[in-house]
């Protein structure tokens, strides 16, 4: 599992909803995230994107760590008690704003539609897909992006109709 320690919610928390406020149905031992990752649901489970497909089923950013289904353990070098159950956790949440990498090259204007990019990781964005799942926000246009470059980005929800929600 990839180190994310960032809190990649920047703004407007208080405002964001969630289509699983309690995330006991959709994680069971085989679902492994980071606090930040961009989720979706894939066979009934929560997931992070592994195509740009996979929009279709956006829920939104993770707002905790999982290791096989478990809360990330708070001790370093240790990822979970392994006699720890599994146990409820708060859904990934979508109407916030969270700050998210741009692809190299992208250009981008406020206002503009992003998708999903899992080629360059679990919280990666580009400027052209078929699934759109937020909104830049930033206060000027970005051209030619530096690979990796920050923006910020008001997330939608695509589930469960496949229609951008916010």
């Amino acid at each position: 599992m990839a180190t994310n320690l960032l809190n990649r919610i920047v703004r407007d928390e208080h405002l964001a909803s969630s289509m699983f406020e309690s995330a006991l149905g959709v994680i069971d031992n085989t679902v492994t995230i980071n606090q930040g990752d961009l989720i979706c649901l894939k066979s009934g489970l929560l997931a992070n994107a592994s195509a740009e497909a996979d929009g279709a089923s956006f829920l939104g950013i993770s707002r905790v760590s999982l290791v096989n289904g478990k809360i990330l353990s708070p001790y370093q070098g240790t990822a979970v008690d392994g006699a720890q159950a599994i146990v409820d956790i708060a859904g990934p949440i979508y109407g916030c704003v969270a700050r998210l990498s741009l692809k190299a090259g992208d250009t981008v204007a406020p206002g503009a539609l992003v998708y999903l990019n899992p080629a360059n990781g679990t919280f990666s964005v580009q400027a052209a897909g078929t699934k759109a799942i937020g909104i830049y926000v930033g206060y000027s246009s970005i051209t030619g992006a530096v690979g990796g470059s920050p923006i910020e980005v008001r997330l939608g929800c695509r589930f469960p109709s496949d229609a951008l929600i916010f």
